[in-house]
Order: C-alpha cells, then sequence, then structure tokens
C-alpha cells in the first residue's frame, strides 16, 4: 500500500465523521511529505487535523483528527480526571497531543489513552490498562471490556465504510468527492 492508500484505509471513519480519530504507523521510507501536505490541506476544509510524528528511524506514526469532537471528549469530567492522573496536566487538545506524542517517543509503555481522541469507550480505555489487555470481551478496533454489540456495530460500520472510500478512491474521486458519496449513502 502507498501512503495515500494507507490514508484512505485507515482514516475513512474519521473523515466520514463516524469517529473523532484514527491513527497508524507507517514505515518512513513509504511515508510522503508531499502527500502529506496535500491530505492536510483537504483535511483543513474538513475540519480535520493530520499530524506526524517520527517515531524512530524506521517508523511514523500519522494521527488524523476531529479537533472539535476529540476536545469534547478530552473535556467530559471523567477523562479529565484521569488524564490528570496519568500526568496530564493539559486541558487543551494540541497540548494532550503534543505530551501524547512525547509518550510515544519515551517508548515506556504505549500511552493507550490515545483510545479517547480515536472514540473508544472511556471505560474500555481504562479497562484495557487495568487488565493489560487481557481478558476482553471482544477484539475489534479495540479490546472491549463492556458493551459487546456497540463494539461489533461500530466494526461493521467502520469496515464499510472504510471499503467504500477505498472503492471510490480507486476509482479516481477526490477526498471531496468520497465525502459527499459517503453522505448519502449514509443518508439513504
Amino acid at each position: 500500500m502507498n501512503f495515500n492508500q494507507m490514508m484512505i484505509h485507515f482514516c475513512a471513519p474519521t473523515f466520514c465523521n463516524i469517529k473523532p480519530g484514527n491513527l497508524f504507523f507507517v514505515q518512513n521510507k513509504v511515508f510522503s511529505k508531499s502527500s502529506f501536505e496535500a491530505w492536510k490541506k483537504d483535511f483543513l476544509e474538513l475540519g480535520l487535523m493530520i499530524f506526524s510524528h517520527k517515531l524512530s528511524k524506521t517508523s511514523t506514526a500519522v494521527l488524523v483528527v476531529n479537533v472539535s469532537w476529540a476536545s469534547k471528549i478530552l473535556s467530559d469530567v471523567f477523562v479529565k480526571e484521569y488524564l490528570a492522573y496519568k500526568g496530564y496536566d493539559e486541558s487543551d487538545i494540541f497540548a494532550f497531543l503534543k505530551e501524547l506524542f512525547s509518550r510515544m517517543n519515551r517508548n515506556r509503555d504505549f500511552p493507550h489513552e490515545v483510545g479517547f481522541v480515536l472514540g473508544y469507550p472511556v471505560n474500555d480505555v481504562i479497562e484495557f490498562e487495568s487488565h493489560k489487555g487481557h481478558d476482553c470481551k471482544f477484539c475489534g478496533y479495540w479490546k472491549t471490556y463492556s458493551d459487546v454489540e456497540k463494539a461489533r456495530r461500530c466494526l461493521c460500520e467502520y469496515k464499510a465504510c472504510m471499503g467504500m472510500c477505498e472503492a471510490w478512491y480507486s476509482k479516481g474521486y477526490s477526498l471531496s468527492q468520497i465525502v459527499r458519496a459517503y453522505k448519502k449513502f449514509s443518508a439513504a
């Protein structure tokens, strides 16, 4: 998969507005700075922001996020308390992301609190950490410890969205055309 195909595949649920954020990792030899900048411009027109953070000589993290949606999640009192407990002093999404990428670089434990801006249920993010990733009830896009049916519905919705967007992209649709086509499809 080239970088543009990865963007469509991994980020479709976010640019189709069914998920607040998507994170994926790409090999540096596949990462394209020029494509990244083009996506950045396209995403801004949709109210989304894209961030890249080089983690090592071989890997870069790419995060696409609906800033207003993610900010709303981070402003939840319970989430704020949890993040304060984890050592995040910031209440601003950009400060949160800066600290998050910093923690990814330190390579201690992966900062699973990224799940908040990816739209994972708060209880599942916290339970994942307390169970050290074991004993989940369902594993889809995240490990589910609570509402299995909701997680299954999300999995199906995300996969369907990704498949449609990939098909439209392979037909030459632009990002804005893909978003319009998905809106028509989901409204039907």
